[in-house]
């Protein structure tokens, strides 16, 4: 990995050697602390160690099963001095676990390609201080403990390494984007479940996979994510956004699907900034730093070691029912949840009839959390769900109002002239308010597409008059006083960009249709929905650059997200604000109807239950008011 993991290697092959103190005393640069730097050395030394001798005993030059040797080494050095029986079976069933991933990964044998060049090296003259200074510049860098964020050439390096061993190296200097991509989704699985032993299952004294995990959603997310990385290539190479062009050689002819890392690293930069960390980054701070247990004993390992090893908070989010926060009659026991289905992310329990929750892994999910680890890291409480809560305005609004903090709408629609769907929204950190007839919130929000190609259009400043058009919330048709009988012609529903007449994302009040345009003054240039066709004769034909279309909404999604003190603020102020309704509503009801009696009484208002008091008169002398020349009408 050029100049840096081409020169890391181990003590010896055989593990012997220990690193002297003028190397562990050199190392407060890289941003660890003392038993951190032990620790990581050690790790090293034993890792080349059991290398060595897995050499010797299957008497092969390579071994490829690294990422394991290391997993179980760190165990290892986490349990130290620990014997017992409880650790070596987790340890064990860890090590299982892994292995199982792994066997399941395309990507694995490039990892292990990848990892023993941070553990080995070929230069058999490179003194062993340099050697151990370079593994921890490697692993400083890549977690961030250098002070200025993870070293994006290190990890280009890494992932280009990597991506070179699957055979998509396609060029000098490019690899093929959809390998960057798979491999980033590849180490966040990972993390995945090396944090969940309950994923896993002993089966006929085999460990295996019980969590169930959806092979097409996998594919749709690299596929999109590629579209994506792609699209924004092709638009640099052309030079649309004054970017730069492809830094290749001229007589090179760039190889479809191909990207350069300068290309790779911009495009992250702009539309996903979190995707390495939590995937790569997160991969090697799990790696290297396993999860605690109640079953390592921390108390028998040296001293300040034992505060290396926490328990992790799962990368991803998962699924809740704000019903679980704001329902006076829901009763869960501990651990459980209350069950939904998301057609886009998929279900929070592991089955049918059953309020566990689930660990499944959702492709989806994963995509958001590469936008913004603090935005989305935390759990999502699903605010609004049309299939579930029902397609009503009113229990929409019921869902949102109130509710002081970030949110994140989800469209999946479909269009009559396509057989597929598409999948996007908006995502606001301002709140919801009720019939406004303007345009109202802050520029922290942004219009996003995530099928069937990933795109994250961003808020633009306002200037002047110009611009700052971004949340729009309309229910009711305003009369005009002057003339009663003319309606405006403002639109009703919600909404995000464009004007009050014609929003650039709006979805109609009847919740049945979606109107999205690629172009507005309060949002960048990008297609939402379905893009526009070249074919003169097609519908969706559009010849100028600005395009808009009407879609059918399959499902709608309303999910409160954001860390754990914004949300518990949000859901109080709802807490608060319907209490309010609701004792509006109570005293107005019981004023209300004290007055309307009174009126019918006073006949104010006409009212059959009170005609006969008016019919009655001269009732006690057989006949009724009004008979005509003195017939009366018998009792």
């Amino acid at each position: 990995m050029g100049t840096v993991l081409s020169t890391i290697s181990g003590a010896d092959e055989d593990g012997g050697g220990a690193p002297n103190t003028t190397s562990t005393t050199t190392v407060s640069a890289h941003g660890f602390t003392n038993a951190e730097t032990e620790y990581l050395l050690s790790l090293r030394r034993l890792v080349c160690q059991d290398r060595h001798m897995l050499q010797q005993e299957t008497q092969q030059g390579d071994v490829q099963s690294i990422i394991p040797l290391v997993w179980r080494c760190s165990h290892q050095l986490a349990a130290l001095n620990d014997t017992t029986c409880g650790t070596v079976a987790l340890i064990q069933q860890r090590l299982q676990q892994l292995e199982v991933i792994c066997n399941d990964s395309s990507l694995s044998n490039s990892l292990n390609v990848a990892l023993q060049r941070i553990f080995t090296s070929d230069n058999k003259n490179e003194h062993e201080s340099e050697t151990y200074e370079s593994y921890l510049e490697f692993v400083s860098s890549i977690l961030w403990r250098n002070g200025s964020g993870y070293s994006q050439s290190i990890i280009l390096q890494f992932i280009w390494i990597v991506c070179s061993e699957t055979n998509a190296c396609s060029g000098d200097g490019v690899v093929l984007a959809e390998r960057i991509v798979e491999l980033c989704l590849c180490t966040a699985m990972l993390v995945h479940y090396m944090l969940k032993d309950d994923a896993f299952a002993i089966d006929n004294g085999s460990m295996t996979l019980v969590e169930a995990r959806s092979d097409a959603k996998e594919k749709m997310t690299i596929q999109s994510l590629t579209a994506s990385l792609l699209e924004y290539t092709a638009s640099t190479r052309a030079d649309q956004f004054g970017g730069y062009a492809a830094t290749t050689d001229s007589t090179t002819v760039m190889p479809k699907g191909s990207v350069t890392q300068r290309e790779f690293s911009e495009w992250q930069r702009k539309v996903v900034p979190d995707l390495v960390s939590c995937s790569i980054v997160q991969f090697f701070q799990v790696l290297f730093f396993p999860p605690d247990s109640n079953d390592v004993q921390q108390q028998k390992q040296p001293q300040g070691v034992s505060n290396i090893f926490q328990q992790y908070t799962m990368p991803f989010p998962a699924l809740h029912s704000s019903k679980e926060v704001i329902s006076q009659t829901t009763r869960l026991g501990e651990g459980e949840v209350i069950p939904i289905s998301s057609p886009v992310f998929g279900s929070n329990v592991r089955g049918e009839n059953s309020n566990n929750p689930s660990t499944s892994f959702s492709p989806s999910v994963y995509a958001f959390t590469s936008i913004s680890i603090s935005r989305f890291g935390g759990k999502w409480y699903r605010l609004y769900s049309g299939t579930e809560d029902g397609w009503s305005w009113n229990q929409l609004e019921h869902s949102i109002i109130g509710y002081h903090g970030p949110t994140l709408l989800v469209i999946q629609a479909s269009c009559k002239h396509r057989n597929e769907t598409v999948v996007f929204g908006a995502y606001t950190a301002s709140k919801w308010e009720k019939n406004k007839r303007d345009f109202f919130g802050t520029s922290d929000c942004f219009l996003f597409q995530l099928q069937p190609t990933f795109r994250v259009l961003k808020s633009l400043p306002k200037m002047g008059t110009r611009g700052g058009h971004y949340m729009y919330y309309h229910s009711t048709t305003n009369i005009s006083t002057s003339n009663p009988s003319k309606k405006d012609d403002l639109a009703q529903g919600l909404g995000f960009g464009g004007t009050v007449r014609n929003p650039r994302l709006f979805i109609d009040w009847n919740l049945e249709v979606c109107r999205v345009s690629s172009q507005d003054t309060s949002f960048e240039e990008g297609c939402l929905g379905f893009p526009p066709s070249n074919d003169p004769l097609c519908a969706s034909f559009s010849p100028s650059r600005s395009s808009s279309s009407t879609l059918h909404i399959n499902a709608l999604e309303i999910f409160a997200v954001g860390d754990k003190d914004t949300m518990a603020r949000g859901f109080n102020a709802q807490y608060r604000h319907r209490d309010i309704a609701d004792a509006t509503l109570r005293h107005a009801r019981t004023v209300d109807k004290a007055a309307f009696l009174g009126d019918m009484r006073n006949g104010v208002i006409e009212s059959k239950a009170f005609a006969h008091r008016s019919q009655v008169d001269g009732r006690a002398h057989g006949c009724l008011k009004g008979e005509e020349d003195g017939k009366s009408i018998g009792l």
